[in-house]
């Protein structure tokens, strides 16, 4: 594979967040956190130009940080339309000014080339209880703000227990801005509660909420599935090739790459999180590699997807006997990626 072969690539181009979402890999293990960002120079450098921008997507989004906490995301997006890309952006939209956001809302609107999904869980009363530390008014100015630019826009919504209320609520504010709407479930709140910890930044004690995601993923029990044949010791041989031919990988399948805050490719974020949390010893797997194997600090996008792991040994990997299987590329993308987050937007 090479450059041409991908055609859409989630950039982490930052690290960093002013939010403390429960569920997110950052709030969970910020021992482990590092913080690194992109600056424009690096995006030119490893998309300098329209054979490796036009007609690919860009999502700036991420496993650990929120784009609009990048100053140079404005910038970055500018350089990726120019050349005929398009860039999708995935925010909770409470940081930066109004004037910042008019500006990307300009850009989207004269290019047609740039969507925020705006990830606003609740209303005024309770977008805060999940996006612990997001401020309501100013999310709520940046939002206007990219929409009289002209921006387009989708307000994602993941319902909870606790804002189910505000449902409505939101759906009209988003109409009024003259977004889309869209409610998500994620398989992570089929299985998890998440607590949250809210409270003024200059107080010791935080008021401690459970959050419960109120409507539970169609297909959990699929996922269930992949678990127990997971945690099966002797899998026979057809049950085995029975899922590894429904996995849908997004490297293999359909070309797409991931680029963490530390300019490390990676196949999607999931296993991007794995490293980052060193979750089913992918480090040690991966060890044998030489120190940088997968950076694009030092190498070009076409030298990592050329790497073996990359071009065969992932995808030989996805059998549970492989030296270098990892369970996650089962769980999170067999039978046809049912992990996957399920996004039901308003007709």
């Amino acid at each position: 594979m090479n450059i041409d072969n991908i055609h859409k690539i989630e950039l982490e181009i930052t690290s960093d967040c002013n939010a403390a979402c429960p569920g997110c890999a950052r709030t969970q293990h910020i021992d482990k956190l590092e913080l690194a960002s992109f600056k424009l120079s690096d995006l030119v450098r490893l998309f300098p130009d329209s054979k490796h921008i036009k007609d690919k997507q860009f999502k700036f989004c991420g496993v650990l940080g929120d784009p609009a906490l990048n100053k140079d995301a404005v910038s970055m997006t500018n350089h990726l339309t120019n050349y005929g890309g398009y860039c999708q952006w995935s925010t909770n939209g409470s940081y930066q000014t109004a004037d910042w956001w008019y500006k990307l809302g300009e850009i989207s609107a004269t290019t047609k080339l740039v969507d925020v999904n705006f990830c606003v869980d609740g209303h005024k009363e309770t977008n805060h209880i999940y996006r612990v530390n997001t401020n309501w008014k100013v999310l709520e100015r940046n939002m206007q703000a990219y929409s009289d630019a002209g921006g387009r826009a989708t307000w994602i919504y993941i319902v909870f227990d606790h804002n189910e209320y505000e449902l409505e609520t939101a759906r009209e504010h988003a109409q009024k801005l003259g977004f889309k709407f869209a409610t998500r479930t994620g398989m992570r709140n089929s299985y998890d509660d998440w607590v949250s910890q809210i409270g003024k930044k200059n107080k010791k004690e935080k008021k401690i909420i459970t959050t419960t995601g109120s409507k539970e993923h169609s297909k959990v029990e699929q996922v269930k599935k992949l678990d127990k044949f997971l945690a099966k010791e002797n899998k026979t041989k057809q049950e085995t090739k029975e899922i590894i031919t429904t996995i849908k990988c997004k490297l293999v399948h359909e070309g797409e790459i991931f680029i963490s805050s530390k300019q490390e490719m990676w196949p999607c974020c999931f296993l991007w999180d794995s490293a980052f949390k060193n979750k089913e010893n992918i480090l040690d797997k991966l060890s044998e590699y030489q120190t940088g194997w997968n950076s694009l600090k030092t190498n070009s996008i076409d030298t990592v997807l050329q790497h073996p792991w990359f071009d065969k040994i992932l995808g030989q990997s996805w059998n549970p006997t492989h030296s270098k299987h990892l369970p996650r590329c089962i769980k999170t993308c067999a039978y046809h990626k049912a992990y996957h987050n399920e996004i039901n937007v308003d007709v």
